[in-house]
């Protein structure tokens, strides 16, 4: 009965007994850092800006820049001044120049070409068009020279061409051309074309046009005959791989060329017979490869040319120079 009795009064007081006044000490503090004294939640100097500064109390905030210190203020403003004439006006300046080269870097290509309507309009039909192909070595440049003079060709070396647009400051194909000089290999038939083509309307007098070293494949054969004109003739230099690589490496001491070089001699080689020699294999089945023997002085090899062309242009029905340097030509007697 007595602990009854215990029980009961100790759950009495403890109903009696107040909340413990320790929750709203440590909270008052806290409370101070957001609020004011009087009430409201207006901002002081522990609020960050935050809050609204109106005495109805209320939110909102201030902007950045006006709650900074002035020299803040001035120290961004100085950096970002900074920003923009180390970084932003010479990325515009340099971007400008860029552009400034780019433009005129086109402009001097597209000087450099022919529109479309002029080149539809160019006579290729009419010209009289004569491949020289060989190896590398074989007489094809030595000989085309001659015949210049001797029958009025216009002589247009393919590599030619190329090292010399590969040289040209403006050109788009240059770094292309280098590299597939360097190793051989054969130049896409786009370029090559393009650059004959061009090199052919330079000379709109011209009826007749020697194309050195051109065409290397079939597949370049095929793409000029489509959209240049056919070939008459293939002068064909047949000559031994020996006698090429001693005439072509005598060549490197004095001729500057890039691919004069062992390693070079050996990849165009082999480009020659596997893609070059299947061209002359086809038009030979046309009839229309005229083989010179490379073996002999070099009189004697030019001499078997000049009567093979002279025998050409009697087939064709042409005297052996054109009509018009023939006229010119004083009489001997």
């Amino acid at each position: 009965m007595f602990a009854s009795a215990r029980t009961n009064i100790l759950l009495r007081s403890l109903q009696q007994t107040p909340r413990t006044p320790v929750l709203r000490v440590a909270t008052k503090p806290i409370q101070r850092l957001y609020t004011t004294p009087t009430g409201g939640n207006k901002p002081n100097q522990f609020t960050m800006g935050q809050g609204s500064n109106n005495k109805s109390g209320g939110s909102g905030k201030k902007g950045f820049i006006f709650g900074m210190h002035p020299f803040a203020i001035f120290a961004s403003m100085t950096l970002l001044g900074s920003g923009y004439m180390l970084i932003v006006k010479p990325f515009f300046e340099w971007n400008a120049i860029q552009k400034e080269q780019r433009d005129k870097k086109k402009a001097e290509i597209d000087s450099a070409s022919y529109t479309d309507e002029q080149i539809a309009s160019f006579p290729f039909e009419k010209k009289t068009v004569v491949f020289v192909l060989g190896g590398p070595g074989s007489g094809k440049g030595t000989n085309s020279a001659k015949l210049v003079d001797d029958f009025g060709f216009v002589h247009l070396s393919a590599g030619d061409l190329l090292r010399e647009e590969q040289k040209r400051p403006v050109s788009q194909y240059g770094e292309l051309i280098a590299h597939y000089i360097r190793e051989g290999l054969i130049v896409p038939h786009v370029i090559t074309i393009g650059l004959l083509r061009n090199a052919m309307m330079d000379h709109p007098e011209s009826d007749r046009f020697l194309i050195d070293g051109f065409p290397r494949n079939l597949e370049q054969a095929k793409a000029f005959e489509d959209t240049v004109c056919k070939a008459k003739k293939v002068l064909y230099f047949e000559c031994p791989e020996t006698t090429l690589l001693e005439r072509l490496l005598d060549r490197g001491k004095t001729s500057g060329r890039s691919d004069d070089n062992i390693e070079s001699i050996k990849k165009r080689f082999r480009t020659y017979v596997n893609d070059s020699k299947p061209v002359i294999d086809e038009f030979a089945k046309q009839g229309k490869v005229i083989t010179i023997s490379c073996q002999g002085t070099m009189d004697g090899v030019y001499k078997n040319t000049q009567d093979q062309m002279n025998k050409f242009f009697n087939e064709i029905g042409q005297a052996p120079k054109p009509i018009a340097e023939t006229a010119a030509t004083p009489s001997k007697n």
